[in-house]
């Protein structure tokens, strides 16, 4: 639960942005100056339609950040959001759900009706924490996003006036199990009509072996990359045992700036008995 006294609102403060810096290098562990967050460039970026929200402690320590900025798709404007961090000490209290709400408020107020962001797509914390309890929706694969190695992301949009799910079916689906990490990244179904589950490994890629997680990147990139050439969409990410968890996808209905794309015939999929998951934690993503 959210300590009541925590303070999640916009920031225009440059002292603000120098303490998200610091933050920011030590959530992510990054050394290299490249990798710092400019604060004279969030100060542009607040100051030209873009937005940043600080959440604090009382005594004024930052704890946690998020910023983004207008981008746009066919003429349609959307608030994408860069990054989203939180201290360690206070992940897993509801606070990046908070992050997020203030983007999204912000974003309302200035008339834009989605958002969009990208994440690391074999992170199992961060998919649930995205599809399952903003709600978000999984749009499209986008592999190097930032040219360079392991930077294949998953990119979602968040519909700011949706009230139900995008997809029902998909919402409620059961998960695959008895799943055996050889087939974490492939596609195998579940127990809803045209819905179809990819496992990928309940543990933080850190503390896998590094080959798996090489061959992992590959086998999630190319399903991935499949199943969203055939018109489907990630709805889910679902925990079903401590080992695996299973990113639930479903043909395309709705996204709220994104053409329908063409559905043509289905991924093929191996039988597999389906039982129930478990939820899992996320935190904001990058």
């Amino acid at each position: 639960m959210v300590d009541p006294q925590l303070t999640v609102q916009p920031t225009q403060s440059l002292a603000v942005f120098q303490a998200a810096n610091a933050l920011y290098l030590r959530v992510f562990g990054y050394t290299a100056a490249d990798h710092s967050l400019n604060p004279k460039l969030l100060s542009a970026i607040v100051g030209n339609g873009g937005a940043a929200v600080a959440a604090t402690t009382p005594a004024g320590e930052l704890i946690g950040f998020a910023y983004g900025f207008v981008g746009f798709d066919g003429g349609a404007p959307y608030l994408y959001s860069q990054a989203a961090f939180i201290d360690p000490e206070y992940q897993g209290l509801g606070i990046g759900r908070l992050l997020k709400q203030e983007q999204a408020t912000i974003a309302t107020r200035a008339g834009l009706t989605s958002m969009r962001w990208a994440f690391d797509p074999i992170l199992s914390r961060n998919a649930h924490f995205n599809l399952n309890v903003l709600g978000a929706v999984g749009v499209r694969f986008a592999p190097h996003y930032y040219d360079e190695p392991d930077s294949d992301r998953l990119i979602v949009e968040w519909g700011l006036d949706a009230t139900e799910p995008s997809h029902p079916d998909a919402a409620a689906a059961t998960p695959a199990a008895a799943i055996a990490p050889a087939d974490w990244g492939h596609a195998l179904p579940a127990d809803a009509a045209g819905v179809i589950a990819v496992p990928i490994p309940s543990a933080s890629p850190k503390l896998l072996d590094p080959a798996l997680v090489a061959t992992l990147r590959v086998s999630v990139a190319d399903t991935f990359t499949a199943l969203f050439a055939r018109g489907y969409t990630a709805q889910s990410c679902v925990r079903v045992d401590d080992a695996t968890s299973t990113y639930l996808f479903a043909p395309h209905l709705a996204a709220p700036h994104l053409a329908a794309p063409h559905l043509a015939s289905p991924v093929h999929v191996a039988p597999v008995h389906v039982a129930p998951g478990v939820p899992g934690e996320g935190l904001g993503s990058r």
